[in-house]
């Protein structure tokens, strides 16, 4: 189920799936909602939304894992080697963007562990 937020004008202003004081139950057909989401693309769909949420939602997960291995409720190394490797290859890559990392923190990375054909597979 879906909620929608709307303001003194009735245009919606926020989309949660849980319910808040004042918010509406609404589905993905509600023109408002396609208005709220396409940001003015009159080509918008559920599935072409959803395809660019993708790159936010996994930096979202690594967040949580992270978080869920900093509180001791899994452990790192149970996780499959595959996922272990793109986890921490990510971690460095998102370090880099930040500069907590150094590049050289790379040296020991060869390119295509990063971009493998492996990684497709996960």
């Amino acid at each position: 189920m879906l909620y929608a937020l709307r303001n003194s004008e009735g245009r919606i202003t926020g989309l949660s799936e849980t319910y808040q004081d004042g918010a509406e139950k609404v589905d993905m057909s509600n023109p408002d909602v396609r208005d709220f989401l396409s940001v003015n693309d009159e080509n918008f769909s559920p599935d072409a939304y959803l395809d660019q949420s993708d790159k936010a939602i996994s930096r979202i997960i690594e967040d949580l894992i992270e978080l869920l291995i900093d509180k001791n409720v899994i452990i790192f190394t149970d996780l499959p080697d595959g996922a272990q490797g793109k986890l921490l290859t990510r971690k460095l890559a998102r370090g880099l963007i930040r500069g907590d990392v150094p590049e050289e923190a790379f040296d020991d990375i060869s390119e295509t562990s990063i971009l493998s054909d492996e990684d497709e597979l996960l």
